[in-house]
C-alpha cells in the first residue's frame, strides 16, 4: 500500500473531536480535528499522516471544491481528519477522498518520526545545513541535513538521502538554505519531491526510494 488510493465516500456524520501531538512528550500540542463518519462499500484503507485531497460537492456546481487534509486516526468507516477550520462547513459534503502520499508507506525510518514529534512535518522554515548530491554509476542520489525545530527549546538533526534521483530543477546552494516545505506525491511508480525554499536551495524530482532519520 505505498500508491495514489481513491475512494468514493458518503458521509453520516461530523463531530470536532480534539487530538493531541506527541502526547509523550513535555512539548505536546493539541489540535482540532473532525471525526468523519463514511458510508462506503469498501474498508478505509489508510495511515496515520496520510496526505488527502478531498472532494467535496459536484463537479461544475458552484458547491464543488478540492483541499488538503491529513488523517490522524483510521477506523473502518470513519477518520479522523486534520484539516482547516475554514472547510468544516463542507466535510458533510465530501464525496472522493484520494492519497496523495503516505508517509508511513514510502519513507523508510518515518515510523520513528512520527513516534517521536507525534505527526510527519513538512519542514517550515527548517535550516538545510548540508546537500549532497552523488552520482554513482549513473546513478544520482541526494542527502539533505535539516536542523529541525520542533518547538522553541528543542531541535533535531534530520537526514533526508534520496535514491534514483531523476533530476528536474535544482536550485544552487548559498550561504543561507532555509525550507519553506518539503511535500511528497506519488507519480506512477516514483515519488515526486518538491522542497521550496524561503532561501537558496530548492528542488523539484522524482526518486525511487526515501530514507529518513534523526542525527
Amino acid at each position: 500500500m505505498n500508491r495514489a488510493w481513491t475512494l468514493n465516500v458518503s458521509v453520516r456524520s461530523v463531530e470536532r473531536e480534539p487530538f493531541w501531538y506527541a502526547p509523550q512528550t513535555p512539548w505536546q500540542i493539541q489540535g482540532q480535528g473532525f471525526r468523519v463518519k463514511f458510508h462506503t462499500n469498501r474498508a478505509i484503507d489508510l495511515l496515520a499522516q496520510d496526505r488527502l485531497l478531498v472532494t467535496v460537492g459536484e463537479e461544475g456546481t458552484a458547491n464543488w471544491a478540492a483541499f488538503i487534509g491529513t488523517v490522524v486516526e483510521c477506523e473502518p468507516d470513519s477518520l479522523l481528519l486534520y484539516t482547516s477550520p475554514q472547510y468544516e462547513a463542507q466535510l458533510m459534503d465530501i464525496r472522493r477522498l484520494e492519497r496523495e502520499f503516505s508517509p508511513l508507506a514510502s519513507i523508510l525510518g518515518a515510523q520513528h518520526v512520527i513516534e517521536t514529534l507525534g505527526y510527519f512535518p513538512p519542514f517550515h522554515y527548517d535550516e538545510i545545513t548540508d546537500v549532497q548530491l552523488e552520482t554513482v554509476q549513473n546513478i544520482q542520489s541526494l542527502s539533505l541535513v535539516l536542523t529541525h525545530n520542533a518547538d522553541q527549546e528543542w531541535e533535531q538533526q534530520v537526514h533526508f538521502h534520496f535514491e534514483h534521483i531523476q533530476q528536474e530543477m535544482f536550485s544552487p546552494v548559498e550561504a543561507s538554505n532555509v525550507c519553506l516545505q518539503l511535500s511528497f506525491t506519488y507519480a506512477a511508480d516514483q515519488i515526486r519531491v518538491n522542497l521550496d525554499a524561503v532561501s537558496g536551495f530548492s528542488a523539484t524530482f522524482l526518486c525511487s526510494t526515501i530514507h529518513i532519520q534523526f542525527h
